[in-house]
C-alpha cells in the first residue's frame, strides 16, 4: 500500500527510531533524546523541525503541549507497511517454539498448546480459532438410531475432529433407511468436500432415485449437524494477564473493556473475518488492524495481527496476537508467523 504522501530518507529515518524508541520506553520523545541515543548528525534543532513536519503529516502526535511526541495509529501503519525490518526468531526462541512438536494429536489440544507457546514468547494475549468446521473436508459419516424419531449423527473431519450430535426428525427413522442413507453420504465424501459443499450438492443437485425419497430427511440432518458445527466454533484465549503488565492498561477502566471484549466470541470471530479479508487482499501471510482500523471502540488502544494456519494448503481458522499499539510489530508477526508455521507442520504430520 503506497502512502498519500512521501517522506524524505530523514524523515523515515526520524519515525523509525522514534516508533522503536517508544516501544522499548513507553515515554514521549523529544529531541535532545533523540540526539543523544542515535547519531543523526543532526542538530536538536532540526530534528525538532523534522518532528513537527512528521505530526503535521498526522504520523506523529504530542499528548501533552510540555511532552515530547509519540507515534500516531497513522505512523505505526506507516512503520509497518514501509519501515519495519523481518524479525528473525533467535535459536533460544526457536528451540521454545518448537515445543508445539511434542503435544498430543488432538487438534483442540495442539491449539490450545500453540496459543500457549506464543502467549509465553511475546508476552500479549493470544488468540486463535478452533477450526471452520462447516468448510472443513468430512472423511466419514455414521449414523445410529436411538427411537423410531431420533438418531446420533457422528462426523469424522480431516484433521481428526470428530462431532456427534442427537438429531430429531420430523418422520419416522428406521435402521435400514439410515444404513443406505449412510452409504449414500459416505460415497459422497470421495472427493474430499466439506460439510457446506455437502449441503450444497444434496440441496440443488440431482439424486439417485431411491435417495430421492428421503431428500427431506437427509437434508434435515446435515442442516442440523451444520448449525451444532457453526455453535462449537469457538475462540481459545491465552495470556490475558500479559494485558494488565502494560503501562497503557495498568487500570481497570483501561483494561476491563478489552477483556470483557475477548468474552465474546462472536466479536473475536469478526475481527478474524476482517483479517482474513486483509489477507487475502494484500496477498500476506500476516497482516494487522491497528488502533483506529480496529471498528470496536473498546479495542481503540489495541493492535490485532492474525495468520492462518493450515493441514496442507486447506485453511483451518487463524490464529492471532493482541496488545497494545505500542507492540514490538516485527517480533510480534515474525515469532507469529513461525508458531503458525509450526501448527501447520504439526497438524499436516498428524492428520494430513
Amino acid at each position: 500500500m503506497l502512502p498519500d504522501f512521501q517522506l524524505s530518507e530523514r524523515k523515515q529515518n526520524l519515525l523509525s527510531a522514534i516508533i522503536k524508541d517508544y516501544i522499548s520506553h513507553g515515554e514521549p520523545l523529544g529531541s535532545r533524546t533523540l540526539c543523544k541515543r542515535h547519531s543523526f548528525r543532526l542538530s536538536p534543532a532540526t530534528i525538532r523541525n523534522e518532528m513537527a513536519e512528521l505530526e503535521d503529516a498526522g504520523l506523529l502526535i504530542q499528548p501533552h503541549t510540555s511532552a515530547g511526541r509519540v507515534p500516531s495509529d497513522k505512523g505505526y501503519r506507516f512503520f509497518v507497511d514501509h519501515l519495519m525490518e523481518s524479525y528473525v526468531p533467535t535459536l533460544e526462541e526457536n528451540q521454545f517454539l518448537r515445543r508445539l512438536e511434542q503435544t498430543s494429536k488432538a487438534v483442540d489440544a495442539i491449539l490450545f498448546q500453540a496459543i500457549r507457546i506464543l502467549s509465553d514468547a511475546t508476552q500479549s494475549i493470544a488468540v486463535a480459532e478452533t477450526p471452520h468446521i462447516r468448510s472443513n473436508p468430512v472423511n466419514s459419516v455414521h449414523m445410529l438410531p436411538i427411537d423410531e424419531d431420533s438418531m446420533v449423527l457422528s462426523l469424522t473431519y480431516v484433521g481428526g475432529i470428530r462431532r456427534q450430535s442427537v438429531i430429531r426428525l420430523s418422520q419416522p427413522v428406521y435402521s435400514e433407511v439410515l444404513s443406505m442413507l449412510t452409504n449414500y453420504l459416505n460415497g459422497q465424501l470421495n472427493d474430499n468436500i466439506s460439510l457446506n459443499e455437502l449441503f450444497h450438492r444434496i440441496a440443488t443437485g440431482s439424486l439417485e432415485r431411491e435417495i430421492l425419497n428421503y431428500k427431506s430427511m437427509v437434508l434435515e440432518m446435515v442442516s442440523e449437524i451444520y448449525a451444532q458445527a457453526q455453535r462449537e466454533e469457538k475462540i481459545y484465549l491465552s495470556g490475558t494477564s500479559h494485558l494488565l503488565k502494560e503501562p497503557e492498561f495498568h487500570t481497570t477502566e483501561t483494561a476491563y473493556p478489552i477483556l470483557q471484549f475477548l468474552e465474546q466470541d462472536q466479536f473475536v470471530h469478526q475481527l478474524f473475518q476482517r483479517l482474513n479479508q486483509e489477507v487475502q487482499t494484500k496477498k500476506s501471510d500476516v497482516y494487522c488492524l491497528i488502533g483506529y482500523e480496529n471498528f470496536y471502540q473498546e479495542l481503540k488502544n489495541c493492535s490485532f495481527v492474525a495468520t492462518p494456519y493450515f493441514i496442507d494448503t486447506k485453511a483451518l481458522g487463524m490464529i492471532g496476537i493482541l496488545g497494545p499499539t505500542r507492540m514490538d510489530y516485527a517480533k510480534v508477526m515474525g515469532l507469529l508467523q513461525t508458531v503458525a508455521n509450526n501448527l501447520t507442520h504439526t497438524l499436516t504430520r498428524f492428520f494430513s
